[in-house]
C-alpha cells in the first residue's frame, strides 16, 4: 500500500473516533442524578453499515461493568446513522433476550409493552433507554418519553442486549464498559 493511501486511511479513522466523541455529552441527567459518560462505540451490519453509534452513562466512581449487577441507574443514547424501521428493532431484540435468557415468561409482559413503544426512525434520529431505580426503565425518542416500564429485573435484562453476556455485539459491548 502506498504510504499515502495509508496516511489518509489514518486521517479517517481519526476523524471517525473524533466524530463519534462530540456525538454525546459528557455528563446526562437522569432525575437528580448526574450521570457521567462511560464509553461510547460504534454498531455496524455487515462490518460495512454504520447503523449508529451508542453511549453509555452510569454514576461517577462506579465502572462500568458493575451497572447491570448493581442497579445503580444507567442510560444507553443510540444516535442512528441510517433509517431503521420498527420491526427491525424488535426482531434483533427477542433473538438477543432468548439467546441471553431462554424463559422470558416473567418479563414478558414489560418487553411486550417496550417493543409496542418503538417507532421507525431516521438518520440522526436518537433513543434513549434509561433505567432510574426509583421510576423504572424509559425510552425516549428524540427526547420524547415513549413508554415507562418498572423492574430492576427488566432493567438488567434489557440493558443486557447490549451489555451482558452473548449482547447483540461483543465490540461494541467492549467499547461501551471498557470506555471505548
Amino acid at each position: 500500500m502506498k504510504p499515502v493511501a495509508l496516511l489518509l486511511m489514518l486521517f479517517q479513522l481519526v476523524g471517525t473516533a473524533h466524530a463519534r466523541e462530540s456525538v454525546f455529552a459528557p455528563t446526562q441527567a437522569l432525575g437528580d442524578t448526574e450521570l457521567e459518560l462511560k464509553g461510547t462505540g460504534d454498531m455496524y451490519y455487515a462490518r460495512f453499515i454504520h447503523v449508529y453509534d451508542a453511549a453509555l452513562y452510569g454514576p461517577a466512581g462506579l465502572p462500568a461493568p458493575m451497572l447491570l449487577e448493581t442497579g445503580a441507574p444507567a442510560c444507553l443514547e443510540l444516535v442512528y446513522r441510517v433509517g431503521l424501521d420498527r420491526d427491525k428493532f424488535v426482531l434483533a431484540a427477542e433473538r438477543i433476550l432468548a439467546r441471553q435468557h431462554g424463559d422470558l415468561s416473567s418479563l414478558r409482559p414489560r418487553i411486550d409493552a417496550l417493543h409496542a413503544a418503538y417507532r421507525d426512525v431516521a438518520e440522526g434520529d436518537r433513543y434513549r433507554l434509561c433505567y432510574d431505580p426509583d421510576a423504572g426503565t424509559e425510552l425516549a425518542l428524540n427526547d420524547a418519553p415513549l413508554v415507562r416500564v418498572q423492574g430492576e429485573d427488566f432493567a438488567r435484562a434489557y440493558l443486557g442486549i447490549w451489555l451482558g453476556e452473548r449482547p447483540l455485539s461483543d465490540s461494541l459491548r467492549t467499547a461501551l464498559l471498557d470506555g471505548g
